[in-house]
């Protein structure tokens, strides 16, 4: 119940897509009709307090750009006005990275991301919980107008959702923007939290940023999962996205994933050893009794007139509960005209204390040798299920639809 309404529906996007209206089929009302409005609106909002969330409602983009670099809603993003590493426009190097070198980007990447889960996670629960004091509109000092809508929905599996959203556009029309955030449950153990951002603007600027963490009940085990969904694109057809995805479960079992890419046109000059397209995919699976599965995947595209050049580099390893496994990579090379070249490396170890390691190249080089060797492999994640229960404070903290309707 929400100011004295309730909002029931089942949607098309119902099951775990994001609740409410959708944000690019939205039109801001005329501000012809909203002039007696804004006048109370801007009275109201100058009473209480401004833009009713905690984060900066509108970031806007400069309009001479170097690079790609699309404006968040996110509180990161104020202090940083550049895309973070990871999505930066520099291709991959043709040389092969090391496997310490990926493990340590990995960790780093993956910290960042816990600690923008739980600012999300934080930011959607005080959303949620000031919505029922918040007017409908208002308006801002500086001319921003702004929305707020509330709702209830019903899954098809029995999960009610509880959601907000609030909109706005710049005094001058030129920046318009959404922030959504919900809440969903059953009256068993289901539990969900989001949030969604996204905007446009008058330079042809779009971008949109989603974030979900969940748990449940299964077979006895509590099953937690998180993902992350950033995406963006300006008029220039620069565009980049990435995705994050974890899963855990309380007998040990987790795996995690993240697929990133950008592209920018492919009439940009560019420096050598750069591209036009990039990709990065990783991802780990840990079997909770010290078997593990690991890889990484970069590579890039560059457009040189008549054709494409393309290079890349990857690794995996496969390990079993007793430290036998194999690790393996590939560093390639593609040229517009379709010539080649790649080498091959592999690892076989089986507990022996003596590593079996071999590879070739296709310019004719070759190896294939037993050396003394310990052998190391991640066993156990270093940010497991407890980790992450311990982190999803406001997750857990969500109520069952019997105690919402208690309030």
């Amino acid at each position: 119940k929400q100011g004295g309404s309730i909002f029931v529906t089942r949607p098309e996007n119902s099951g775990n897509g994001t609740p409410g209206p959708d944000f690019w089929s939205w039109t801001p009302p005329s501000s012809n009709d909203q002039i007696s409005d804004e006048v109370d609106g801007l009275q109201a909002a100058r009473q209480t307090s401004e833009y009713p969330i905690s984060s900066n409602p509108v970031l806007e983009k400069e309009r001479s750009v170097g690079f790609l670099s699309i404006p968040f809603e996110s509180k990161a993003y104020e202090t940083n006005r550049n895309l973070p590493p990871f999505q930066s426009l520099l291709g991959v190097d043709k040389t092969k990275a090391s496997e310490v070198d990926v493990e340590e980007i990995s960790l780093k990447e993956e910290r960042d991301l816990e600690v923008e889960f739980s600012a999300h996670a934080a930011e959607a629960a005080d959303a949620l919980h000031k919505a029922k004091e918040l007017s409908s509109q208002g308006v801002n000092q500086d001319g921003t107008r702004w929305w707020i809508e509330t709702g209830i929905e019903q899954r098809p599996d029995g999960v009610i959702c509880r959601w907000t959203m609030i909109r706005g556009v710049s005094a001058d029309q030129a920046v318009e923007w959404q922030e959504k955030y919900w809440e969903a449950s059953d009256e068993f153990d289901y539990k969900e939290l989001g949030s969604e951002k996204s905007g446009r603007d008058v330079f042809g600027n779009v971008w949109s940023e989603k974030w979900r963490e969940s748990m449940l009940q299964d077979s006895g085990l509590v099953h937690l999962e998180k993902t992350a969904d950033k995406w963006g694109k300006n008029a220039n057809g620069e565009e980049w996205q990435e995705k994050w995805w974890e899963h855990y479960d309380a007998s040990g079992k987790s795996e995690k994933w993240a697929d990133k890419w950008c592209s920018i046109d492919p009439n940009t000059p560019l420096e050598a050893g750069h591209a036009h397209v990039w990709h990065e995919r990783w991802g780990e699976q840990y079997d909770g009794y010290g078997g593990s599965v690991k890889y990484t995947d970069k590579w890039a595209e560059r457009c040189e007139g008549d054709g494409w050049s393309k290079w890349g580099d990857k690794w995996d390893e496969h390990f079993d509960t007793n430290g036998r496994g194999v690790k393996q990579g590939e560093t390639w090379w593609q040229g517009k005209h379709g010539d080649q070249w790649n080498r091959t490396w592999g690892e076989e170890h089986n507990g022996s204390g003596w590593v079996h390691k071999y590879g070739k190249s296709s310019s004719g080089e070759h190896w294939d040798t037993h050396v003394e060797q310990e052998t190391w492999y991640e066993r156990f994640p270093h940010y497991g299920f407890y980790h992450c229960f311990d982190n999803s404070v406001q997750l857990r903290e969500v109520k069952k639809p019997s105690e919402m309707s208690e309030e």
